[in-house]
């Protein structure tokens, strides 16, 4: 299992015990004080660990403290307006084709390779991430560490990053979830679910495979633009230098046009210019593809 599919599902499962714990604390009448003798004395009640952690094992998994007031702290935060500002424009400029799922300024353009400064950010990240956690005694939560390495990756083909910047995405992406209202919808129904989840490991395979997924075919076509046919792309790198190169247009200046539009066009506007571009350039060209 991958790191993301390890910390995605651990991160779960903490917080849905952290607000399991939380609730069932809440709906219980406290018993403390309650004597039929009155008393002017106040009660002092001691919760040993071992009490805390069967709490935290009521949501399904053995919450370490310090995970757990990381959780805590992290639904409680509140945000700086200018995050929250930042976060709203990119949930009005990403919906439909990028999808509100995505917090990125620039939707779409995942692993494209990074300029050698955010390297050298993402290897530093990594490196805090396996030194907290040789060092903590009862479990580290990882999960701040895997979201500065995503921001990283995500925004680091663009322009030099710092630590800050790299936490800044991943504040306007935590704003960004917390100002998402809950969906009206019905729940999906078993069934539905599946065939969701199926479609979405569909999609990842025909990636894993080096192929243009159906669902970018099917955008494509609706928006009448030309698609390389010959594009094969090794995983992991980003099907987008396949797409490039089956275009006629180099790694390089692929980038370059990508990094410009980016300083243009946010959310869906970003990245159907970056199509546009792709497309017009494979109908030049007529089908040449680039050979270097």
């Amino acid at each position: 299992m991958s790191i993301t599919a390890i910390t995605s599902f651990y991160a779960a499962n903490a917080a849905s015990a952290v607000r399991s714990t939380s609730a069932s604390a809440a709906s219980k009448p406290s018993t403390a004080g309650t004597s039929s003798a009155p008393t002017s004395e106040s009660t002092t009640v001691h919760i040993s660990n071992e009490a805390r952690q069967a709490a935290a094992r009521e949501g399904g998994i053995a919450i370490p403290e310090s995970v757990r007031q990381s959780i805590l702290a992290e639904q409680n935060r509140v945000f700086p307006q200018d995050i929250l500002d930042e976060a709203q424009a990119r949930l009005q400029a990403n919906p439909g084709i990028s999808g509100n799922s995505s917090s990125s300024a620039t939707p779409g353009l995942g692993n494209l390779p990074l300029l050698p400064e955010n390297e050298a950010l993402l290897k530093q990240i990594k490196q805090e991430m396996h030194a907290a956690h040789a060092a903590s005694t009862e479990g580290t939560d990882i999960t701040p560490y895997f979201r500065l390495i995503m921001a990283v990756q995500s925004e680091g083909w663009k322009s030099p990053m710092t630590m800050e910047d790299a936490q800044r995405e991943v504040d306007i992406s935590q704003a960004m979830a917390r100002l998402t209202p809950a969906s009206s919808a019905a729940p999906l129904s078993e069934a539905e679910q599946w065939q969701k989840d199926k479609a979405t490991m569909a999609q990842f395979e025909q990636e894993r495979a080096g192929k243009i997924p159906d669902q970018w075919k099917q955008r494509w076509q609706e928006a009448k633009l030309s698609m390389p046919e010959t594009t094969s792309t090794p995983f992991p790198q980003s099907i987008w230098l396949g797409l490039a190169k089956s275009a006629g247009i180099s790694e390089d200046e692929f980038l370059g046009k990508a990094r410009e539009l980016a300083g243009k066009y946010s959310g869906n506007s970003f990245l159907q210019a970056v199509e546009s571009f792709v497309s017009e350039r494979y109908s030049a060209s007529s089908g040449k593809t680039q050979t270097s």
